[in-house]
């Protein structure tokens, strides 16, 4: 089978999940080409090219035209839906599995439809964002196979007019997500009693600030500091090894949800819920129904209801070392055996060659 691939490209999040699916879908033995939708055409010409260099060494945080011209946001995506129609015609696919892709328009994904490709789009953010809801909503339709993160209940309160749709979560890459020995400069550097590996949303720094008695470090990206935290703060924009380091030398692991104390009910895991168990980290995360799904809640993995509980729960278990590792340890193998990458991927080809085990909602 031939994939194309249509999903970010980079060093940041979506192009690390971008390459950890390419990868897997090779080690599975198929033929996958990946085509960039977030690329910019316009900066392909060397004279801005070489300009865009320049800027970009004197103001690193400048926004790319893309960003701030709607003229230049049309008629960049205009081209990329052209490139795209472009590379399935050359490439001749079997198969399109978009990641998300926020700006392939509908009569895009169409045209491919009727030159035989089966298209799958994973969307691999919540739809309780309402942007990414009415975007599913305007393009779900068209697409053979809808994936998404959620679990299947968020469609009760949201109207998805889709052929095919499945709950379909992230996973760890065990190449990158793993056990590692670490020196003990990267255990002095990297290591502390709790940690946070994000971004910081305004939610989840108040509940960092209740947590600063703690030996805490904040690792990841974030806007305005809090003077509360201000030792807190260690490194911004931190992806793979660099958080995998961070997960084999700290004690303990926060995840917050970053709808946490927003929503009433949320739907979906962080990624972090299966990339820090798998390095054998001991992670303590928001108490989510679709937790269980994945982990005997307990004894696999242990869940918070408020800040309270969360500082109670810190406390007791940097108290108990034994436990503490027992519990990562059992976590380690759950993540291993059953939420890789591979395994997620697999799971999206198998709905796919039978079509009767998928749940049709139109």
């Amino acid at each position: 089978m031939k994939i194309l691939l249509a999903a970010p490209a980079g060093r940041r999040v979506r192009g690390i999940i971008s390459s950890y699916c390419k990868e897997e879908l090779e080690s599975l033995g198929l033929e996958v080409s990946l085509f960039n939708f977030e690329q910019h055409p316009y900066a392909k010409n060397r004279l801005i090219s070489s300009l865009k260099s320049i800027i970009r060494a004197f103001l690193p945080s400048l926004p790319s035209p893309y960003d701030i011209s709607p003229a230049v946001k049309s008629s960049t995506d205009n081209r990329i839906n052209e490139m795209l129609i472009e590379a399935v015609s050359e490439y001749k696919p079997d198969l399109l599995l978009v990641l998300l892709g926020e700006n392939i328009q509908p009569q895009t994904i169409k045209r491919i439809n009727q030159a035989g490709v089966i298209t799958v789009n994973w969307v691999f953010d919540t739809l309780l964002f309402p942007y990414r809801r009415d975007y599913l909503r305007n393009i779900s339709y068209v697409y053979d196979y809808i994936f998404i993160i959620d679990s299947l209940d968020i469609l009760k309160f949201i109207d998805i007019k889709a052929k095919h749709i499945e709950s379909l979560p992230l996973g760890c890459f065990p190449r990158v997500h793993r056990r590692i020995d670490l020196s003990k400069e990267e255990f002095r550097k990297f290591g502390s009693d709790v940690a946070f590996v994000g971004t910081l949303s305004p939610e989840r720094q108040k509940i960092l600030e209740a947590l600063r008695d703690f030996d805490l470090k904040i690792w990841g990206h974030w806007g305005q500091k809090s003077p509360l935290l201000g030792k807190n703060y260690q490194e911004q924009n931190v992806y793979g090894e660099g958080a995998v380091k961070i997960y084999n030398a700290s004690k303990i692991i926060i995840d917050i949800h970053n709808l946490y104390g927003v929503e009433k009910e949320i739907f979906n895991v962080t990624p972090r819920v299966f990339e820090v168990p798998a390095c054998a980290g001991f992670l303590l995360t928001n108490n989510i129904a679709q937790l269980k799904e994945f982990y005997k809640v307990g004894e696999e993995i242990i869940a918070y209801k408020n800040i309270e509980e969360l500082k109670s729960l810190i406390k007791y278990y940097l108290q108990h070392e034994q436990e503490r590792k027992e519990i990562a340890q059992r976590a380690y193998q759950r993540a291993h055996q059953e939420h890789t990458y591979a395994k997620r991927l697999k799971r999206l080809l198998n709905i796919i060659n039978d079509p009767k085990k998928e749940i049709n909602l139109t």
